[in-house]
């Protein structure tokens, strides 16, 4: 097995669980490298993980190295993709591709103009949670789906006081949230037909009150909607409503149901890997389903280790950018129904992405090991 040598740009606080998992958890990947503006951040993580410390211009010259994981905040994804692409870099990135749907067209043109692969998080939809929620619908458990039913309350008030990028175009509640939603649902029934929405921005102008962060007592704006509501229509025919609210009490509240013609599925938190699939039947008390699939434990990375063995096995990526462009196209197709107050009809259709094997559970010694149910032989 040839492992693909692999370099990190962004070495913020998710970087840690990158680096931790994809020097260990994934044997297809050999991490080498970092990259950050913040010398201080940077040559702290190279020394933690035992990785050389790069500026981004000496990863995109190495010839030797294969993938870059793009770990940097949303405003900057556009431009560290499109160099890494121009390179001839193949390159996995942190949600979401772009800031904009033209921004994420272009580049999704690019990589496959110039023959290079690129994946966007998020890669949670590939944990024991979303797979098992797709074992259960391709196993008829709640007959035909027919409806679903997602929702999130957060409080972005004070999240985006110690992480500002939260208020800012590309970050704030859809974006950087909506995404786990939206791709496990098309992972699961399939890409979206139309969209149409309402939203508010509610409170727009803002001043930091956290008194430990340096932004303490300037004020700061709030640059898109918080508040949304959408009725979302599949290609398959199955309606649905998402609402996304980042004004209320701290403490993620999320809902995710699907409703099928001989049951109910109550998926959990999409931004988690271990989310328990809760299964309604008629006239029975609702049931925990046993995972039939690995990865419950936090395993950001996933979707990186997945395109390595895509290169491996020449086969197409399961977080591709294509389901990265869909996802994006969601979200700013919400956005631009708002504004019009008409129907968005989307541009993009894509393929489900393919399910993992099921059955292979853990690392355990004889037991049979999470990383084989990437491979498609």
């Amino acid at each position: 097995m040839k492992k693909i040598r692999t370099a990190i740009v962004g070495c913020g606080v998710i970087s840690d669980i990158y680096m931790e998992n994809l020097k260990n958890k994934f044997s297809i990947i050999e991490l080498v490298a970092c990259s950050d503006l913040n010398q201080e951040r940077m040559l702290g993580q190279s020394k933690k993980f035992n990785i050389k410390p790069m500026t981004y211009d000496e990863i995109l010259a190495d010839e030797s190295m294969e993938l870059v994981i793009n770990l940097t905040n949303p405003s900057a994804h556009y431009s560290i993709i499109k160099s890494a692409i121009e390179h001839g870099k193949n390159i996995f990135s942190e949600k979401m591709l772009a800031v904009t749907f033209e921004e994420g067209k272009e580049l999704v043109k690019l990589a496959r103009n110039k023959h290079v692969r690129l994946g966007v998080a998020p890669d949670t939809f590939l944990g024991a949670g979303i797979q098992t929620a797709g074992y259960i619908l391709q196993h008829g458990l709640i007959g035909s789906p027919n409806s679903f039913l997602i929702s999130l309350a957060r409080d972005n008030r004070v999240f985006a006081e110690f992480l500002p990028h939260l208020a800012k175009k590309g970050g704030t509640i859809l974006f950087d949230m909506g995404c786990y939603y939206f791709a496990a649902l098309v992972s699961l029934l399939g890409p979206v037909e139309s969209v149409h929405a309402y939203g508010n921005i509610l409170n727009s102008e803002r001043v930091n009150q956290r008194v430990t962060s340096p932004q303490f007592g300037t004020a700061f704006t709030v640059d898109d909607y918080n508040i949304i509501t959408a009725i979302i229509r599949m290609k398959s025919g199955i309606v649905g409503t998402a609402m996304f609210n980042a004004e209320t009490n701290i403490g993620d509240k999320t809902h995710y149901e699907i409703y099928g013609s001989n049951g109910i599925l109550d998926l959990g938190d999409p931004n988690s890997f271990d989310g328990q699939n809760i299964l309604e039947k008629p006239y029975h008390e609702p049931v925990a389903f046993p995972f039939t699939h690995g990865y419950a434990e936090n395993s950001r990375g996933v979707g990186a280790a997945d395109m390595a063995w895509a290169i491996e096995e020449n086969r197409k990526e399961r977080a591709s950018g294509d389901l990265g462009l869909h996802v994006l196209e969601i979200v700013t197709g919400i956005e631009k129904s708002i504004e019009s107050g008409h129907e968005y009809v989307m541009q993009t259709a894509i393929e489900r992405p393919m399910a993992l094997k099921e059955g292979y559970l853990d690392n355990g010694f004889w037991g049979p090991t999470e990383e084989t149910a990437l491979l498609t032989r």
